[in-house]
């Protein structure tokens, strides 16, 4: 193991907020992203030198964020990278095969002529409105967990760039983020002092983690303590991580309480048990902001003695070893899943306090970023951290998908309301603030995505048959003892001119959107309720007092149908300027 800490203007001497290799390439070259208060990306080419020391070749410089960026993390499986800043944006890079810059007014001409390859935005993700600090991609490479300092985490699906899921029971900060590689869980970490589990199929919190018995209990007794550290850290992030089987959550920024004395730590929790650490790992100086794995699993490895079939203690019980580097503020510690202790510590590499650590894709390097400007590398000979598997335990893993369906059926079938009872053709110049219906749902209201709804089947809330939007009512010979009878016409209908000859019936046009279409016959008598509401008996055989009797009941009757006031305004207008002496409906 050897440690070097590169004399290099990792980005302009700003402070380097993350840093992160890349593993799911071809894996011909170590290619490493760093993030810097200076707004920009960069891409570096690390290789091992004769001496076994990690050498630096600068590839690119990714300028495109307006602010600090606070995290990059390269998707496991595919050629994207994401990057976070302080200007609640998240970029989703890819390398660029044309060999040319695709918008150079970003970068300056000096940088732009250093690049020797080129990265293009191809994504931007929006939905934070404070800064992004941290960001964990599923195994898959489709979907991603995100947190801000707007107290929130959001599930987002990479693919169509658009969010799951808001999650935000935090009442502070959330600092890390980590999605289970078995796709069940995501965890958070904030600087509430408060771990949250969540379901990636339910989108519900599964569990919180925030405070523990301190001892056993006497006399009834029971006390507790805070299990993390309050806002006062050092340090913006505790990244927290799943072991690469998902089998242990590895939680930074962690403090056990003994009287007055205060122990750093890292908590170990079991898959089995999210809910309570099963180990946790001090840190005796400085408080741990960063867990990361290694990606290579290890052959279980054998005690010292001479005896090698016996095997050392394996505090886990994993069929295999995992290793794993926690940082704190000063120092960084190596430790794998045998033993609780550690078996390798690296410190005074940094003047400052360190951000960030990663793994390259063979185990070989490990970078660790500062905010005095720097980075650090350790390089790992052959053999050094163990043997590797001969072949890598390859595990499930779930996708939210077929829970999002699931999510919106049960959404639209219990929030969307009742669907009017009236309904006309809708105006050609409003069809755009009509969506289709959901293939998802049948007979049921759908929701758009402006959030207005659009009914697929119309569900009527009277007894009355519906018919198409472009047939017109036309009045039935009246008798007595029937109701009052109203033509519905479209707008367009409504609009045509009209050349009467003799007396004609009224025509009132009520022209709802989105509302189901009133039958071309009779209406059947309207609920004793409403009736006795709305209706204000009146002489038959008065003139003067017929013209008020359909037009103010019904103006009522589409108030309560749903209606626009609007359009009674001008029903109203329509049949007062059409009011004939001898009304064929009222006879």
């Amino acid at each position: 193991m050897k440690v070097i800490t590169c004399e290099i203007a990792w980005h302009n001497k700003e402070p380097v907020y993350s840093i992160d290799f890349q593993h799911g390439a071809d894996g011909k070259i170590n290619r490493l992203a760093t993030a810097g208060v200076d707004t920009t990306v960069r891409m570096w080419k690390i290789e091992k030198g004769p001496d076994g020391k990690a050498i630096v070749e600068f590839l690119s410089n990714l300028a495109r964020h307006s602010k600090a960026v606070n995290v990059v993390r390269f998707s496991p499986s595919t050629e994207l990278l994401a990057s976070g800043g302080d200007d609640a944006a998240i970029l989703l890079w890819k390398l660029n095969d044309s060999k040319e810059p695709e918008q150079p007014a970003f970068q300056e001409d000096e940088d732009a002529q250093l690049n020797k390859e080129y990265w293009t935005v191809v994504k931007t993700l929006r939905g934070h409105i404070e800064d992004v600090y941290d960001i964990s991609w599923t195994a898959d490479g489709n979907f991603m967990v995100s947190g801000s300092v707007d107290n929130t985490a959001i599930m987002w699906d990479v693919n169509k760039g658009q969010k799951m899921n808001v999650f935000n029971e935090h009442k502070s900060y959330v600092q890390g983020v980590t999605w289970d590689p078995l796709g069940q869980y995501i965890a958070t970490l904030s600087c509430d002092r408060v771990m949250r589990v969540y379901s990636t199929q339910t989108r519900k919190k599964t569990c919180s983690v925030s405070k523990m018995l301190s001892g056993a209990a006497t006399e009834g007794e029971v006390k507790n303590y805070r299990m993390f550290h309050d806002d006062s850290m050092r340090s913006f992030f505790r990244r927290l991580t799943f072991t690469p089987d998902g089998s242990l959550l590895l939680v930074p920024a962690g403090c056990v309480e003994a009287g007055e004395n205060v122990t750093n730590t890292t908590y170990v929790f079991s898959r089995k048990n999210l809910k309570r650490p099963i180990a946790h790992l001090p840190c005796p100086a400085k408080a741990t902001l960063a867990v990361r794995c290694c990606p290579v699993f290890f052959e279980l490895r054998s005690s010292f003695n001479t005896d090698s079939s016996q095997k050392q203690p394996n505090i886990f019980n994993l069929p295999y070893r995992l290793v794993f580097a926690v940082a704190s503020e000063d120092s960084v510690f190596l430790y794998d899943t045998q033993q609780s202790i550690p078996f390798g510590y690296i410190s005074n590499i940094h003047y400052h306090t360190l951000s960030d650590v990663t793994w390259s894709k063979d185990g070989s390097f490990l970078a660790v970023s500062s905010t005095d400007g720097y980075c650090s590398f350790v390089t790992f000979e052959n053999g050094e951290l163990g043997t590797p598997l001969k072949q890598k335990p390859v595990f499930e893993m779930q996708t939210p998908g077929a829970a999002v369906e699931k999510k919106i059926k049960k959404v639209q079938r219990t929030a969307s309301p009742v669907p009017k009872s009236v309904e006309a053709s809708p105006v050609s110049g409003r069809n755009s603030d009509i969506g289709a219906p959901s293939p998802l749902l049948e007979g049921t209201p759908s929701r758009t995505v402006s959030g207005k709804e659009t009914p697929s089947t119309p569900l009527s809330t009277k007894a009355i048959p519906s018919t198409p939007a472009s047939e017109d009512m036309k009045p039935l010979s009246g008798k007595g003892s029937q109701p009052r009878r109203i033509t519905l016409n479209t707008l367009e209908a409504w609009s045509k001119p009209s050349t009467p000859t003799g007396p004609t019936p009224r025509r009132i046009a009520l022209t709802p959107v989105g509302s189901p279409v009133l039958s071309n016959t009779m209406i059947s008598t309207p609920p004793s309720t409403e009736k006795a509401k709305h209706e204000r008996p009146s002489p038959p055989a008065d003139p003067l007092c017929k013209p008020p009797e359909p037009k103010r009941p019904k103006t009522e009757e589409s108030t309560v149908s749903g209606t626009p006031d609007r359009h009674h305004a001008e029903s109203s207008k329509n049949a007062t300027q059409q009011q004939q002496p001898n009304d064929p409906e009222t006879k």
